[in-house]
This record gives C-alpha cells, sequence and structure tokens, in this order.
C-alpha cells in the first residue's frame, strides 16, 4: 500500500464483478444466439441432406433414361444397318439386270 500512489481511488473486486455483470450477461445473450443460430444450422444441414437423397434419385433415374435411349440408338444402328445392306444389294442387283438388258439390247441391233 505505500507503493501505491496518494490520493487515488481505487477499483476492488466488487467494482470489478459490478462492471462486468453487463458484460457476462451480453455474452451469455451471444451464447443464447449461437446456440439458436447452430440449431437453424442443424435444420439446413438436413434439409441439404434430403436435396442430396432427391438428387441421387434423379441422378438414378436419368442413368436409366440414357440405357434406355442407347439401349435404342442401338437396334436403330443395326436396323439402318440391315436396311443398307438390303438397299445395296438391290442396288446392285438392279444395274446387274439394267447392264443385262442394255447387253442385250445392243446385240439385238448390232
Amino acid at each position: 500500500m505505500t507503493h501505491l500512489p496518494a490520493g487515488r481511488e481505487y477499483v476492488t473486486k466488487a467494482d470489478l464483478h459490478e462492471a462486468i455483470a453487463p458484460v457476462r450477461a451480453d455474452l451469455e445473450l451471444l451464447t443464447a444466439r449461437f446456440d439458436g443460430l447452430e440449431g437453424r444450422f442443424d435444420g439446413l444441414e438436413g434439409r441439404f441432406d434430403g436435396l442430396e437423397v432427391r438428387f441421387d434419385r434423379m441422378e438414378d433415374r436419368f442413368d436409366r433414361l440414357y440405357e434406355r435411349i442407347d439401349d435404342r440408338l442401338e437396334g436403330m444402328h443395326a436396323l439402318m444397318h440391315t436396311q443398307f445392306r438390303n438397299y445395296s444389294i438391290v442396288a446392285g442387283s438392279f444395274m446387274t439386270g439394267m447392264t443385262a438388258v442394255f447387253g442385250v439390247m445392243l446385240a439385238s441391233f448390232g
């Protein structure tokens, strides 16, 4: 006490507790608000989990749809290949037949 300056008023522990009481109340209020926000974030996380499940289901549906389309395209490709082969055979036969007819005609007139 002899080292303290004379004539000044000093703060006691009781004064400090009284001074920080509003700060503690504010901290408790902030803690409660953060707890509320944490609950809201948990709710949002649950909603996002639900969306993820829905997107997974949609992805599965699109995969099945793409498989069906791919199967149909493969079938159409096979059909087109068969039709082109048949067309080529018919066109070649027609050309051969016409050549034979013209050959006979030329031979008749010559």
